[in-house]
């Protein structure tokens, strides 16, 4: 990992330039206090070219397995003009260049990694493709519009030489950067938008990556928390006797939230934690359960207060005169993020500085945290930013790296924490608990003119940002997340609610987010309006989307490609939903059997359009990985509440789907020239509507409830 001192005596540094849009984003909550990370705070270094050529990107990204960092090396290497093999990629270290504008944090979500960064990556590359031709222009004596640049080298043809940016690097350091530099257009664009091979798969293939738990540091020692089981319990005493009685087991030290067994070994720490004997003081929630749950979310569905951030037309009137009026209620459990890696930090203490060591999602909160526990300034903290097993947004919660800090401080030695599996389903931050009511009028011909919902569920923004909550007018953007903003016209009246319902498990950001309940919600319901006006599901939806090409194109390619309406295998069945998220637009339509009342997801086909595309393949990857994950939670995810605390201690009970499950994902990409949209996250919400609806043309059962596990399937 290289420091900031390495940056600095780097050859040619060139400072991320900002992005006016980005620029122009609404006012940011507190910032993090970080500026003046080893300088005077204004050098912000992330591209450095070395006298050997070699290109290295400090990127603001973590490499999670979403490809990221192969598609910042094809950006850099095309407007640079070198080989995507001549680009290193890293994750560097909090400061502004490398912060989102807006809310000023280095952090890992939303699908920025392409989306918001491209752009100002694309400009800080011209930049330093500038000065490296200004730098070869005075060292050949040439103006430096005779010159050209390809393969690292900067050519003059005329006179048949060339300089390589090795050559050039020192030279080009000493110009100033110009502020708007002139991009390549997208017509000389050679590595992105085209297949790359992944830069992170050799070294994982090998198990050669460093992922948090690898890290190892002279002197370390190992410790497992030992949390709460109920739900904001807080620690009442406990006796370190049976721990310490554990082989290598060196001390029991408060944490936030728990306690730290520390040892000699992982397992003796695990085997210390689980020896320990623990008492938690008694809550308000010790006899909460999941029925308790499902009751104050349907209660919240009818209470006559709620935020209101759509309400077009007079809903209350269009729905007299509707000579129809369909709706159902649906519910989804709250769900885990269940990444392979559990959360662990690796924190090591030196005089008045730190350096972390985590596979995080968010840097800067990793370094405010860790000076909070230290009592130490932000400039003083270090961080090294690992590969992840597994992210999903799990990872922009950093409470382990402050526990990790504590324990460092109080055994004062470097200290690898480590959470147990079971501490990682049981006091995991979830997707929340969420229900939805939903109303459409029809009129006599069977077109709708009007839709009217209301959610219900926990605020991932309350737990996540709680400050914007000072504003009581704040309205949470998941709460109603691509509902507020569909491209749906429902007619003459479009009424979108939400009501907020607190309970103790704290909720969080996952994979796609609200996105990811309300896909379910109203794609579903779409097909039990359709059949209310008996009308095919393809073309209700058409309907709704006449008035926009680009998401008929999305549609229509899905139902082309799927094979809408054409004849099918004896017991095989369609389903087709369409869903808009984080700047992109997905369909999918699902091809499932149904044997004995078990589920068969056999193909499914996802149409997308992101704009434009950095790696095709890096598309395909995500739309797979989108299909399975969502596919996964559909059929058998859910965590469960009993007295207080989950049910769910491990895989054995919190089931994911396997390998054997995996459908067929057949992706097509549109490459509109609209703005880029995300990745990694859109291609989940259409997967559980599509399915389900496919479910009901099997069987005539709807499904409004998730997950399927346990759910009578064979036909009504």
């Amino acid at each position: 990992m290289l420091d900031r001192r390495a940056l600095l005596q780097s050859a040619l540094l060139v400072p991320l330039m900002a992005d006016a849009a980005l620029a122009q984003a609404p006012a940011a909550p507190p910032p993090p206090t970080i500026a003046g990370t080893g300088g005077n705070g204004t050098l912000s270094g992330f591209l450095r070219i070395a006298t050997d050529g070699r290109v290295t990107l400090f990127t603001t990204t973590s490499e999670l397995g979403q490809g990221t960092h192969t598609a910042h090396a094809q950006i850099i290497a095309d407007e640079l003009g070198c080989a995507l093999e001549a680009v290193t990629v890293t994750v560097g270290q909090p400061e502004p260049a490398l912060r989102l504008a807006g809310v000023n944090e280095m952090y890992t979500g939303a699908s920025f990694g392409i989306r918001q960064w491209a752009p100002r990556l694309r400009r800080g590359a011209a930049a330093a493709r500038t000065v490296l031709v200004q730098a070869a222009a005075q060292r050949l004596g040439v103006p430096a519009d005779s010159l050209s640049v390809a393969e690292g080298r900067v050519l003059h043809a005329a006179s048949n030489r060339a300089l390589t940016f090795g050559e050039l690097a020192e030279a080009a350091a000493r110009l100033p950067l110009p502020e708007m530099p002139a991009m390549k257009p997208a017509s000389e664009r050679r590595v992105s938008g085209s297949n790359a091979p992944r830069a992170d798969i050799p070294a994982k293939t090998r198990g050669a990556a460093t992922y948090g738990v690898d890290v190892r540091l002279p002197g370390m020692l190992f410790a497992v928390a030992r949390l709460p089981e109920v739900f904001g319990a807080e620690l009442d005493s406990f006796d370190p006797a049976p721990a310490l009685a554990i082989p290598g087991v060196v001390q029991v030290v408060p944490i936030p939230r728990g306690l730290a067994v520390a040892a000699t070994t992982t397992w003796a720490a695990m085997r210390g934690a689980e020896a320990l004997v623990v008492r938690w003081k008694a809550t308000p929630h010790d006899n909460l359960d999941s029925a308790g749950v499902s009751a104050r979310l349907r209660a919240a569905l009818e209470q006559p207060q709620a935020q209101r951030p759509r309400n077009d037309g007079d809903w209350e009137a269009v729905r007299a005169a509707a000579a129809r009026v369909v709706s159902a209620t649906y519910e989804v459990p709250y769900l885990a993020h269940a990444p392979m890696e559990t959360e662990n930090a690796t924190v090591r203490i030196t005089g008045d500085r730190a350096e972390i060591w985590a596979p995080t999602q968010h840097q800067d909160w990793c370094v405010r945290d860790v000076a909070a526990a230290l009592n130490i300034p932000p400039a003083n903290v270090t961080m090294h930013t690992t590969y992840a097993g597994g992210g999903f947004g799990r990872r922009l919660h950093v409470e382990v790296v402050a526990q990790a800090a504590h324990a460092a401080r109080a055994l004062g030695r470097p200290v690898q924490l480590i959470w147990s599996r079971a501490d990682e389903f049981a006091q995991g931050y979830y997707r929340p608990a969420f229900a939805a009511k939903m109303e459409a009028a029809l009129d006599a011909s069977g077109r709708v003119t009007g839709f009217n919902i209301r959610g219900a569920g926990g605020s991932v923004m309350y737990d996540y940002r709680p400050w914007l909550f000072r504003n009581p007018n704040f309205m949470d953007p998941f709460a109603l997340q691509s509902v507020t903003d569909t491209r749906y016209r429902f007619g003459q009246a479009f009424r979108a609610e939400y009501a907020r319902v607190d309970l103790p498990p704290k909720v969080w950001l996952w994979r796609s987010v609200g996105s990811s309940q309300y896909g379910f919600f109203v794609e579903s319901f779409l097909d039990e309006v359709a059949a209310a006006a008996n009308k095919d599901p393809l073309t209700l939806r058409r309907e709704l989307l006449a008035h926009d090409a680009r998401a008929l194109a999305v549609l229509n390619l899905a139902a082309e490609k799927g094979g809408w309406g054409t004849p099918l295998p004896p017991g095989r069945h369609r389903g087709i939903a369409y869903m808009e998220a984080y700047g992109s637009l997905c369909a999918e339509v699902a091809e499932i059997s149904i044997t004995r009342g078990e589920l068969t997801v056999h193909k499914v086909t996802v149409a997308y359009d992101c704009g434009d595309v950095i790696n095709p393949d890096t598309v395909a990857a995500q739309m797979q990985g989108s299909v399975v994950w969502a596919l996964s939670a559909m059929k058998h995810e859910a965590v469960t509440l009993k007295q207080g605390r989950a049910e769910q201690r491990n895989f054995d009970s919190y089931r994911i789907a396997r390998i054997s499950e995996a459908p067929v994902v057949e992706t097509h990409i549109i490459r509109s020239g609209q703005p880029l949209g995300g990745v990694g996250e859109p291609g989940v919400p259409p997967l559980a509507p599509a399915v389900c609806n496919a479910i009901f043309a099997a069987t005539g059962k709807r499904v409004r409830q998730l997950p399927l596990a346990g759910q009578d399937l064979t036909r009504a």
